[in-house]
């Protein structure tokens, strides 16, 4: 009896003891221990139950994952660049002098010139005392041409093309009748000559007319003027039979023209 009597005491002792040591700072520290260990159920982690696996149930075929291969990116490669070859042509002489001939028009080099030609009647001065006066005040157009007939063309095996003509001449001038003026007088007055006078003195004076027009071109070069404009006529003329003609392989040559011949 003793024994149960002491027993209990024991406990309630350690239960007062329990209860100081748990207000103590050092109870701080141990109270979280006890109730881990008085709720055991608390710190065990729950497990949801798996499902059973029916027994029937067919299983679903798993997909393969197949690894795609990239292709690999077309590169360009340049192509060497193919360099024709040149179409081999032959100039004919032919086709050269008739392509000139055919434009002789064109290197045919014409100039206008004004003639005054005058005439008096010496004997019977001064005029107005029954002297008598002709003028004429003319125009003329003076050309140089060339003579295609001497023109000389050679081609080489190269295609080299040499275009010699003769030298330009004088052509006869030619007076436009309709800008041509003709003034008679006699005495001093304007006076109205026979008509057998004035055809008299009118062809006299054309005549001369186109000497003073003649003399007149060389003067001013004429003939130098229509070699130099025939080159490059002539030149134009070759090059439009073959675009494959060079400029440089064409040569026109035209001989130094004189008044005099």
């Amino acid at each position: 009896m003793n024994t149960i009597k002491m027993s209990v005491v024991w406990i309630i002792f350690g239960f007062v003891m329990c209860i100081v040591l748990l207000r103590t700072s050092y109870g701080v520290q141990v109270r979280p221990w006890l109730l881990s260990e008085l709720n055991p159920q608390d710190n065990q982690t729950s497990v949801e139950p798996t499902p059973a696996k029916p027994q029937d149930a067919t299983p679903m075929p798993q997909s393969t994952l197949t690894a795609t291969t990239v292709p690999p990116t077309a590169t360009n490669t340049p192509q060497p660049t193919m360099t024709p070859t040149p179409t081999t042509y032959v100039v004919k002489v032919e086709a050269v002098e008739q392509s000139v001939r055919s434009a002789s028009r064109l290197i045919t080099y014409e100039s206008v010139m004004d003639v005054i030609v005058t005439y008096s009647d010496e004997d019977k001065l001064p005029v107005w005392d029954n002297g008598q006066l002709f003028v004429m005040e003319g125009v003329y157009t003076v050309g140089a041409s060339f003579d295609l007939a001497l023109m000389n063309v050679t081609v080489n095996d190269a295609n080299k093309i040499s275009v010699v003509l003769p030298a330009p001449r004088l052509e006869a001038p030619a007076i436009d009748a309709n800008k041509t003026r003709y003034r008679f007088y006699k005495g001093g007055l304007k006076y109205l000559f026979r008509e057998s006078d004035q055809a008299a003195y009118t062809a006299r004076a054309q005549i001369d007319g186109q000497e003073k027009a003649q003399k007149r071109a060389c003067e001013i070069k004429l003939l130098d003027k229509a070699a130099e404009e025939a080159q490059y006529v002539i030149k134009d003329l070759v090059l439009n039979i073959d675009p494959r003609i060079n400029s440089r392989d064409v040569t026109v040559s035209i001989p130094v023209a004189s008044c005099s011949n």
